[in-house]
């Protein structure tokens, strides 16, 4: 894929503004980009180009299930997505559809959380969606996760894509399990996720062994998942498991205290919020600030359909800077770019549309008249808040319109590459 686009700006990750702006991109990687002639911007795309979206953390297993009411505790509400599970739905297919409505709206990889046999996997590469897919490990009993480790292990041989290991969480899986499977995936060099820290209840479950999650595993009929009660913290739990040194991506991170906080800092580790989710259970303040003031990075996922009301990052990052204005819209984009890559072990180059990076950017429109006079600030704030809507993505690999595909410029700019071949 060969192209060069001139838009009214372009606005890296990092904070530079590029104003008007053309982007040449050569078999697929961005070349340059630069400052636009004059003559070239009086025929630019009238929009803003942003860097691709990484989501971070997705359930493309659930793709395109109804939101799960959050009625009583969150075991409770586990209870009610086991049934979900359970129905019969094409899976394969649901996230093959769910990745092509992820890649129309700037989405360019996951890190997916796959607990089937690999069917979303394969689902999400048919839709065109790079990423990692953490095959996903539950197990109560330590035989019984240590099975489902070699059959995790099994499928990412076979999968042929890149997949990592998920151990569900702290209270899925049994504490002996827990460091072999992170052992495994070191020797195996896979990446780790893990959900972590979601809920008070898994809180007080590892420090007291008591709570909503005992009656959930009771009602289950599992057991625990430890011979004795940890007694720590969630985040100091998984630490001592190995995971954290391993480089295990934090899902949630929700329950964090100032000791979780500054462990995860020295550390290195990334964290993934998910704010459509933390919305649905009407959770308190997540310490996004906190966890970037400390020097933890912070990536940004969607979680599944079972608990957000649409999966669409980019809708998700408008409505993260609506409802937290203390965030401000620079941050968010980074985080869902920069932030997503490195919480994934990618390069973050893309994101700052790098000479020889994947070419990876979605532009949005229509630009007010005067952006190219605007700030970096001021432009992602218009861009997070304002009447801005996704025009065309690329992914390094295709093309694709987004739902204002008739903004001005788009549709000469794709007969120009049609007519390259």
């Amino acid at each position: 894929m060969n192209f060069d686009l001139v838009v009214r700006a372009a606005l890296r990750a990092d904070g530079e503004l590029v104003a008007p702006a053309r982007w040449t991109v050569v078999d697929g990687r961005t070349m340059s980009l630069e400052i636009a002639t004059r003559g070239e911007a009086e025929q630019a795309v009238d929009g803003v180009l942003l860097p691709g979206l990484v989501n971070a953390h997705s359930h493309h297993d659930l793709g395109g299930v109804e939101p799960v009411a959050a009625t009583g505790s969150f075991p409770d509400w586990l209870l009610t997505i086991g049934a979900t599970r359970a129905a019969d739905r094409d899976v394969e297919l649901a996230a093959e559809v769910e990745a092509r409505a992820l890649r129309a709206r700037g989405v360019v990889a996951s890190g997916d959380i796959d607990a089937t046999s690999g069917a979303a996997t394969r689902g999400r590469s048919r839709g065109g969606l790079t990423g990692v897919s953490y095959l996903e490990i539950v197990g109560v009993h330590e035989q019984r996760a240590l099975v489902n480790l070699d059959r995790a292990l099994s499928n990412a041989a076979a999968l042929g894509t890149t997949c990592g290991l998920s151990p569900h969480a702290p209270y899925s899986v049994h504490a002996d399990a827990l460091p072999k499977i992170v052992a495994a995936a070191s020797k195996q060099g896979l990446p780790l996720a893990m959900h972590v820290a979601e809920t008070p209840e898994e809180t007080r479950f590892m420090l007291r062994g008591d709570g909503p999650f005992l009656g959930f595993l009771e009602a289950i009929g599992k057991g625990l998942p430890f011979r004795r009660v940890p007694r720590k913290r969630p985040i100091a739990y998984v630490d001592d498991a190995g995971l954290l040194a391993a480089d295990g991506l934090v899902i949630h991170g929700n329950d964090l205290d100032d000791d979780d906080i500054a462990r995860l800092a020295a550390r290195g580790s990334s964290v993934v919020y998910c704010h459509g989710t933390h919305q649905h259970f009407e959770r308190p303040r997540h310490r996004f600030l906190d966890l970037l003031a400390a020097g933890v990075n912070v990536a940004l996922g969607t979680d599944s359909a079972a608990s957000n009301a649409g999966i669409d990052l980019w809708g998700e990052m408008r409505r993260l800077v609506r409802d937290r204005p203390d965030i401000a819209p620079l941050q968010v984009l980074h985080c869902a770019t920069v932030g997503g890559w490195r919480a994934l072990g990618r390069s973050t180059e893309s994101g700052l549309f790098s000479s020889g990076a994947p070419a990876t950017g979605f532009v949005v429109g229509e630009a007010p008249l005067d952006v190219e006079g605007w700030s970096a600030e001021a432009v992602a704030e218009w861009a997070l808040l304002g009447d801005s809507r996704v025009a065309l993505c690329c992914d390094g690999v295709d093309l694709v319109s987004g739902e204002h595909a008739k903004l001005a410029g788009v549709s000469t700019f794709l007969d120009t590459v049609s007519g390259q071949g």
